[in-house]
């Protein structure tokens, strides 16, 4: 008995297999077969590459975006620094980059002659090191170049040498004034001993 099902089953798949309908479903079937077969094994490594090759132009994208906020910023910086460029000589000037000694001196002695009064001493605590012009910033710190004058004459030309002092173009902070009357050969003269401080920028250390 189920062998004579058997055999009309086979029948039955034969005559249906023998008719179009069922070769076209046969080779639709091995189409979409050999489609996803491609897809997978073949398509794929395209696919890929053009996923990474998406990712790499949006990262270019966002990189672009962010240089030129970064080229924007810049020409701002620049604008900026080209409007207040006049005024960085005069900054250099009232903090400059090395304690520049002699030139620091120089403009003490000057301001005394305008006041005709007489230095009978100046006084270093110590001689800073001098320094490239050229140094990165981010290597400096502020200093003070501290020293001491001694200077006689009267009052007001005392009084209006201070005052040139620190109006000068070259920062000095003054900080202490001590006066002294000295007698010589009967002569009564004014001393000063003024402690200054001159601003300047050198090495971190």
């Amino acid at each position: 008995m189920l062998t004579k099902e058997r055999r009309q089953l086979v029948q039955s798949l034969s005559s249906f297999y023998e008719k179009p309908v069922a070769k076209a479903s046969i080779e639709l079937f091995l189409s979409i077969g050999a489609v996803l077969f491609f897809a997978i094994f073949a398509i794929r490594p395209t696919l890929l590459t053009m996923s990474d090759l998406i990712k790499e132009i949006e990262d270019k994208r966002t990189l672009d975006k962010k240089l030129g906020e970064k080229v924007a910023a810049l020409s701002s910086a620049q604008t900026e620094y080209l409007k207040f460029e006049p005024r960085l000589e005069v900054l250099n000037s009232a903090i400059p980059i090395n304690p520049d000694l002699v030139l620091t001196l120089k403009i003490v002695e000057k301001i005394a002659s305008e006041q005709k009064l007489t230095i009978s001493a100046i006084n270093l605590n110590d001689v800073p090191k001098e320094i490239e012009a050229t140094t990165n910033f981010d290597k400096l710190t502020r200093k003070n170049l501290n020293f001491s004058i001694l200077v006689s004459g009267e009052f007001p030309a005392i009084r209006a040498f201070v005052s040139s002092l620190m109006a000068s173009r070259r920062s000095f902070l003054i900080e202490k004034i001590t006066f002294v009357i000295s007698d010589v050969r009967g002569i009564k003269r004014l001393e000063a001993n003024i402690s200054v401080s001159a601003p300047y920028y050198g090495l971190k250390p």
